[in-house]
């Protein structure tokens, strides 16, 4: 028993080391360029900062289109090919050969096309070329995306961050040459978005097939075929749930509208960065083998709950200091893009939820599910656009994403537990976000118009936070395991010498990551 539990704070520790790893690189990585939006924001006017909003999530429209459900399959796949490294190698080298040339066929298609796709989206064929460039971006970015989960597969997470932290300072000098230095504006951070794009995928292929080698196998593409494509309809409703408010205030409001909303969109989907984009890394390699332990269900429930209240206490920074932030680094035409920030952050809190529930269809490969819920939630968001967007602008499309997040996660929960039952902590889920919600309000009562004591009272709340969990939500086992875990960081970093072997076993309650029983979840 204490030999499982020790085997237990050992994956808890290897999962900390990666967690670590790629959030302090996705941290580096959303810093560097956020440096980007001071220079975006004063290089262009909010209308043209709207135009370069919808070719981007376009961009995520044909990345979805000819990707084929190739990454979640590749991910699935690798998992279950465990003992075969050289298979797991043959698998990666297979889809980066079939999508070089499947995603340059359907591009070069969709180019013939770009006249009429700047008619479609902006009115005129002014930004033809504006087009043009995004669909070179876009198939260089296929590659890279694919080609990056080698590396998430491998755990190796240290290179992984590199990659992407290397790439995102490359970005930022080549748009300071081009868009702040040379003064090309808009087509200065299209042109900068192709030469890195291009430059980091080669480099990344270069690498990736002298680890796999070159191989190409018919009857696997088919296989990955075969698993992903059913994946694409249920991709396309959830670009929809993530990206339609876009195309409807384009329709209602105006360029400028957009151009405000989306960088509001973005500050408050910073919870994904932080939190969700790391753990993914490392879920996405080990729910399988979560799932397969006897207590896998209790496991993965209590994983949601840890994942959730990180993702609120995320959110609840990032909501009570953006108005700071915009007003330093951006120009006032752009500081009310603050206000959509809370709403859209309790949207991706809905979200990460759906990341542990979407464990029961790949752990079952029961996938079909995923396209029935995307599209129940798409009849369920689409007239929260279409009615909300209408009459009430940008926050109207803030608030329809988070009823349609709402309602996805509902849904996705709903189905998930048919499949594979998970035992979600409810309760406690509910308790935490709700903490984090009552601090935010509080706080918010002190306008950010006085600088000084606004800050003072929003930093207290975000401090607040933890150790109101820690002392009325944490059980007494998970106290102690974080304890532990954080003497062990301690001795690693030499912050203090190693203890002397122990004489006992450990108890199980003190590392146990799981309750023994309910009444201790309650507590």
């Amino acid at each position: 028993m204490a030999a499982t539990a020790g085997s237990r704070l050992v994956k808890i520790g290897h999962w900390l080391k990666h967690f670590l790893v790629y959030g302090s690189g996705v941290i580096l990585m959303n810093v560097v360029p956020f440096a980007l939006i001071p220079i975006y924001t004063h290089a262009v006017a909010p209308h043209e900062y709207g135009v370069l909003e919808l070719l981007n999530r376009s961009q995520e429209l044909l990345l979805l289109l000819v990707s084929l459900g190739l990454r979640s399959t590749l991910l699935t796949f690798y998992q279950m090919e465990k003992g075969s490294p050289e298979r797991q190698r043959k698998l990666y080298s297979t889809a980066l050969l079939f999508l070089t040339g499947s995603s340059l066929l359907m591009l070069l298609g969709a180019a013939f096309f770009a006249r009429a796709g700047s008619d479609l989206l902006f009115g005129s064929p002014t930004y033809t070329q504006a087009v043009l460039l995004i669909l070179a971006a876009t198939y260089f970015e296929s590659l890279f995306q694919t080609a990056a989960l080698y590396l998430q597969s491998e755990l190796k997470s240290s290179l992984y961050v590199t990659v992407f932290a290397s790439r995102a300072v490359f970005s930022v000098l080549v748009n300071v040459v081009l868009v702040s230095w040379m003064g090309w504006g808009l087509y200065g951070i299209l042109w900068a978005t192709v030469i890195q794009t291009v430059i980091s995928t080669l480099l990344l292929l270069v690498y990736i097939f002298s680890k796999t080698g070159f191989a190409f196998d018919l009857a696997l593409t088919k296989d990955m075929m075969r698993f992903g494509l059913p994946l694409v309809p249920g991709a396309f409703a959830m670009f929809a749930l993530n990206n339609g408010d876009r195309y409807f205030l384009n329709i209602y409001t105006t360029p400028a509208d957009v151009g405000i909303y989306g960088l509001g969109y973005r500050l408050g989907m910073i919870t994904m960065s932080l939190v969700l984009m790391p753990f993914g890394k490392i879920w996405s390699a080990t729910m399988v083998d979560i799932s397969r332990e006897a207590d896998g269900p209790v496991r993965l429930g209590r994983i949601a709950t840890y994942l959730l209240a990180a993702c609120a206490f995320s959110t609840l920074g990032v909501s009570l200091f953006t108005p700071f932030v915009l007003r330093l680094l951006t120009t006032p035409a752009y500081w009310s893009a603050y206000m959509v920030v809370p709403i859209i952050g309790a949207a991706y809190i809905f979200y990460s939820w759906t990341v542990i529930i979407d464990a029961s269809f790949y752990i079952t490969k029961k996938t079909g599910y995923k396209s029935l819920i995307l599209g129940l939630s798409c009849l369920v968001i689409l007239p929260l656009y279409a009615i909300l967007i209408q009459r009430y602008g940008t926050m109207g499309a803030a608030w329809a994403t988070l009823g349609g997040f709402a309602a996805f996660a509902g849904i996705s929960a709903y189905f998930g537990q048919r499949v594979y039952r998970i035992h979600y902590e409810v309760k406690r889920i509910g308790m935490v976000v709700a903490v984090a919600a009552a601090l935010y309000l509080g706080a918010s009562l002190v306008p950010p118009t006085d600088w000084i004591t606004s800050i003072a009272v929003r930093t207290l709340a975000c401090l607040a936070y933890p150790a109101i969990l820690w002392v009325f939500f944490a059980t007494r086992g998970e106290k102690e395991s974080l304890l532990q875990l954080l003497g062990s960081l301690k001795r690693r970093l030499g912050m203090e010498p190693a203890p002397p072997p122990a004489a006992a076993e450990w108890p199980e309650a003190a590392i146990s990551p799981v309750p023994r029983n309910d009444n201790e979840a309650g507590r």
